[in-house]
């Protein structure tokens, strides 16, 4: 060993442990050519500073990593290049190794890899481990072509490497996963935006280029430089920015879907349901992704756990949004995928190729939507013709055969472990189970564990357990945190069901006993009674379904062509075209009296009086009751649906109401929204009748009430519905303002005169 005492570095004390290495493996020197052994002992002077037993290691493993390597490359070039990379830092050797062996051989595509890991490790060491950890899967998924262009675009962001190692770091692992659909001029452009987002927050970059720029896939270049430059002004804290820039804000979701032009899933849910009850013979859930945010591996895209469909909130087309649900909708079909990815027996290209070619042997129309999407991404013999996709396909989505997993074991965990839950209906175990994986939570466990506690929050044994029966229904709605300025998901739990209705004298009483006044309200009623109705068929949105259109629709779709959506009838009124839903407050505190009357009384008076003259008039309309008692029993009580006519049964419901407990209004105000959300109609009011100001067991202090009222009839109002609140309370005129505007309520000087007002007041809302 000629050169061994010229490595300088060395301390006594290494090259004594190198020395005793090499005396106890002879041949890992005789193994290597002459030349390349001082190579390798120069290799080994770059761990002298570290303990005996890791160096030792290092020895080893580097031996090991020369030694697969063989006859693959000329071992001379290969050690230059590991003493090059290991001058600058000695976590380079180990990891260049392993992705040297990976390196084609049999051109100059070596040398210009090793001199990008060069030039990356001159500016930040890390990136460059990341570099060569990710070159044998970046090898895979890109090909050899496209590799030094993704290492250059990291060290092209590294050009303020104190502000961007991170994003660049992120950026080398989140480019070669199978499920990123990014396209090169994509991630040269994020990679832009991190640089900005950087300035601000190295963290926050990061959480751009791992989840925010896959939320941004649906939006322009443009879009997303604004969607940015929104989280930048909006969010002040680190903990924000991070937040915002990772997609688990709402507010950087919302603010996106402001950004997008085209479908919103809530208006096409109902189709969607439709065109994928038809295709697999069952009924299909479909709800928004937007509760995935968080889980590993989700990426923001259309998405099933193996019993829901989760699809983007806002798509550019309908085209689009129908062949997501149609994709996942035959995921659903197919056994067994998530086992063979967990098992690595199959892609995640492949299956989803799979799915496309089922979906276009029952639908073979759908290869010329898929190509019209697509573009030049398909050939024309797609999926048939073999050739491999440049990036994932828009529809495709991703893959997550943990969740699908973890899903079933939950399921059966539940089962297992809360037998006494056995006569709870299906449907309400189902969904407390959705709510809380939309919370993010996939441990089965602890999963077990919130929901047994959730069961113990619910009061099952209340005094109107027997009344509910089986048509009860349950709903889970969000609720709005002004202390953590967002929402929190999935929070509070409906119990909609029809009470009973048993006869009783209350309509009868009260028709003899004011039937002046119901005869004079339906005369001035009748004078807004348009003349006529009309009816539009094959419409895409409608308050029942078209069965001719529907038949037509089906057999088209047999014949190869797609599922039309135009299977409503729509009615139009020529003249008014106004719903109205009344909420009538159920609270303990309608038990009061005024004059020998109590508050309920006195609404159930006055509703019956209004429900008198609307069915003269035929405006459509619905009534129910609410109360609540903690964010998992709140409470709506449906005496009358948009679609039932007005009668005895109806009348009789409302005989029948007594008051119950408390006020939770923003869970009951956007369960409102819920039921007007099909109704067609151009004006759409909720018309709320309360005693007092919104209260419930953990809304805990006044502000963090009506914040969440507050919120909730914003959201209404984005959506074309109009809220009205009619209160009794005295003191409503303080906190009502910091509700809704004053145009929006009206507080009675007296609740007595709640039947006369109500009539007068609905005319003047709806001319």
């Amino acid at each position: 060993m000629e050169d061994y005492n010229s490595c300088r570095t060395f301390s006594r004390e290494h090259l004594k442990t190198l020395r005793e290495f090499l005396e106890a493996h002879p041949h890992v020197l005789n193994s290597l050519p002459r030349a390349s052994q001082n190579d390798f002992i120069k290799l080994c002077a770059y761990v002298a500073h570290l303990r005996s037993r890791k160096a030792v290691d290092f020895f080893m493993s580097t031996f090991r990593a020369i030694e697969s390597i063989g006859s693959q490359h000329d071992i001379r070039l290969v050690l230059n290049g590991a003493t090059t990379l290991g001058s600058r830092n000695w976590a380079l050797v180990l990891p260049y190794f392993v992705a040297a062996k990976h390196i084609p051989n049999g051109d100059d595509f070596f040398e210009a890899w090793l001199q990008c890991s060069q030039r990356l490790a001159d500016r930040d060491i890390d990136v460059a481990v990341t570099f060569l950890h990710k070159t044998p899967g970046a090898l895979s998924v890109l090909g050899k072509e496209a590799v030094l262009r993704w290492g250059e675009l990291a060290r092209n962001a590294l050009k303020n490497p104190q502000f961007m190692w991170k994003a660049a770091r992120a950026y080398l692992e989140e480019s070669v996963e199978d499920r990123c659909g990014t396209t090169p001029e994509r991630w040269v452009f994020n990679l832009e935006q991190a640089s900005i987002i950087a300035q601000r927050s190295p963290s926050a970059a990061e959480e751009f280029i791992r989840s925010g720029s896959r939320i941004c896939l649906l939006l322009t270049e443009q879009e997303t430089a604004q969607w940015v430059q929104e989280g930048l002004t909006t969010c002040s804290s680190t903990a924000e920015l991070g937040s915002y820039f990772s997609g688990r804000s709402l507010k950087s979701l919302d603010t996106r879907d402001a950004l997008i032009q085209g479908e919103t899933l809530k208006d096409r849910i109902g189709s969607l349901s439709l065109i994928c009850q038809a295709y697999l013979a069952r009924p299909v859930k479909i709800r928004s992704n937007r509760g995935l945010v968080g889980v590993k591996g989700f990426s923001f895209g259309p998405v099933t756990d193996g019993r829901v469909i989760y699809l983007p909130e806002v798509v550019q087309s309908f085209e689009l949004m129908k062949l997501m649900a149609l994709h996942q909708a035959t995921l659903l079909n197919i056994e067994g995928w998530h086992e063979a990815l967990k098992d690595s027996v199959a892609w995640p290209a492949d299956i989803h190729i799979e799915a496309d070619r089922k979906l276009i042997e029952i639908f073979p129309g759908m290869a010329r939507h898929m190509r019209r999407i697509a573009g030049p991404l398909l050939s024309e013999g797609y999926p048939h013709s073999g050739h491999v996709l440049p990036s994932n396909l828009p529809w495709w989505g991703d893959l997550l055969p943990h969740l699908v997993s973890e899903t079933e074991s939950t399921v059966r965990k539940i089962k297992d472990g809360l037998p006494e839950s056995s006569d709870l209906p299906p449907e309400l175990i189902e969904k407390l189970v959705d709510s809380l994986l939309a919370q993010g939570e996939r441990e089965p466990n602890a999963l077990l564990a919130k929901l047994g506690l959730m069961l113990d929050n619910i009061d099952f044994d209340s005094p109107d357990a027997e009344d509910l029966g089986e048509n009860v229904q349950t709903f889970f709605y969000k609720e709005w945190d002004s202390i953590l300025s967002d929402y929190k998901l999935d929070w509070c739990l409906v119990r909609q069901w029809t009470p009973s209705d048993d006869p009783n004298s209350f309509a009868r009483n009260l028709t003899e006993r004011r039937k002046g006044i119901i005869s004079l309200i339906r005369r001035q009623f009748s004078k807004l009674k348009p003349e006529r109705f009309r009816k539009f068929r094959a419409q895409n949105f409608g308050d029942e379904l078209d069965l001719d259109a529907l038949i037509n629709a089906i057999v088209e779709m047999r014949s190869g062509s797609f599922l039309s959506d135009k299977v409503y009838i729509r009615r139009d009124k020529r003249v008014r075209d106004v719903a109205v839903l009344f909420l009538v407050d159920l609270s303990a505190s309608t038990e009061q009296e005024l004059d020998g009357v109590r508050f309920l009384d006195i609404e159930k008076e006055a509703m019956t009086l209004m429900a008198e003259a609307l069915d003269s008039l035929g405006d459509p309309f619905a009534i129910y009751g609410f109360s609540s008692e903690g964010r998992f029993r709140v409470d709506m009580l449906c005496l009358k649906k948009f679609s039932e006519p007005y009668g005895d049964s109806v009348r009789h419901r409302m005989g029948n109401l007594e008051p119950r407990t408390l006020t939770r209004l923003g869970t009951i105000i956007r369960h409102g929204m819920y039921v007007l959300e099909d109704v067609a109609a151009t004006n759409k009011l909720m018309i709320l009748l309360t005693d007092g100001r919104p209260y419930d067991i953990e809304y805990g202090n006044l502000e963090y009430a009506m914040a969440d009222t507050r919120k909730a009839i914003k959201e209404a109002r984005t959506r074309k519905i109009h809220p009205f609140i009619i209160t009794s309370d005295k003191k409503g005129v303080s906190y009502l303002k910091q509700i809704c505007a004053q145009t929006q309520s009206i507080v009675l000087p007296r609740a007595e005169i709640l039947p006369h007002v109500l009539p007068a007041l609905y005319k003047r809302l709806t001319l």
